[in-house]
C-alpha cells in the first residue's frame, strides 16, 4: 500500500475522568454538555496549530498537521497544555490526554459529505479526518497503559527534543499498522509549557 499522499499528523485524544460514576445522578450528562460547549468554542476560535477537532460524550479528538519540517514543538505542546488546563478549570474535573504521531488517511473525494437539509447544513455522514492508525493507537495506548493513571501519554517521536519535564514512566508497546514497538512517555500534571 502506498502512503505517499497520506499527510503526517498528530492525533490527540482527551477524556474526562470519572463521568461514568456521575451517570446515575445526571451530573455526568451535565458535565459532558458543559465540556462540549467549552471545547467547541476553543476549537472554533483558538488552537491555530490544530486543523480539526471532534467532540463526543466525554471525549475530544484533535488533529494537527504541524509535524514537519520547522514546526515548533514548544508551541504545539503549549497549545495542548493550555487547552487541557482550560477544560479542567472550566469543567471542574480532570482529564487525561493521549498524543500519537502517524499518518492521516488521504482525503477521499468519493466520501464527501452529502447535505440533506440538516440543521445548519451539517452533513448526515462525516468521515473524521483523524481517522487513521494514529487514532486507533490512542485507544490501544489507553487500554495498555491506562492503569498508570497518567495525565499525558505521548508518543516519544513527539516528545523527542521538546524540553518537556521528565516523564514518570515510559513503556514500549506495539502500535498499528505494523505492530512496530514504540515508546510512550507518561507525565503527571501539567507538561510545564506555557504559550
Amino acid at each position: 500500500m502506498f502512503t505517499d499522499n497520506w499527510p503526517s499528523c498528530i492525533v490527540t485524544a482527551f477524556d474526562l475522568v470519572g463521568t461514568r460514576g456521575l451517570a446515575a445522578s445526571g451530573k455526568g450528562s451535565s458535565a459532558m454538555i458543559d465540556m462540549h460547549n467549552r471545547a467547541a468554542a476553543k476549537i472554533n476560535h483558538d488552537l491555530p496549530l490544530h486543523s480539526h477537532g471532534y467532540i463526543w460524550n466525554d471525549s475530544v479528538l484533535l488533529l494537527s498537521y504541524m509535524t514537519e519540517p520547522n514546526w515548533s514543538k514548544q508551541g504545539f505542546f503549549a497549545e495542548l497544555n493550555a487547552f487541557k488546563s482550560f477544560l479542567e478549570q472550566q469543567c471542574g474535573t480532570s482529564m487525561y490526554a493521549i498524543s500519537v504521531k502517524g499518518l492521516a488517511f488521504p482525503q477521499d473525494i468519493m466520501t464527501q459529505a452529502v447535505f440533506n437539509g440538516q440543521i445548519a447544513d451539517q452533513p448526515r455522514a462525516v468521515v473524521l479526518k483523524t481517522s487513521s492508525w494514529a487514532m486507533a493507537n490512542c485507544f490501544l495506548i489507553e487500554k495498555a497503559l491506562g492503569h498508570h493513571r497518567a495525565d499525558w501519554y505521548i508518543d516519544s517521536r513527539i516528545t523527542a527534543g521538546a524540553n518537556l519535564p521528565k516523564s514518570f514512566a515510559s513503556e514500549i508497546i506495539d502500535l498499528l499498522p505494523k505492530n512496530d514497538p514504540r515508546t510512550i512517555d507518561m507525565f503527571k500534571g501539567s507538561i510545564g509549557i506555557d504559550g
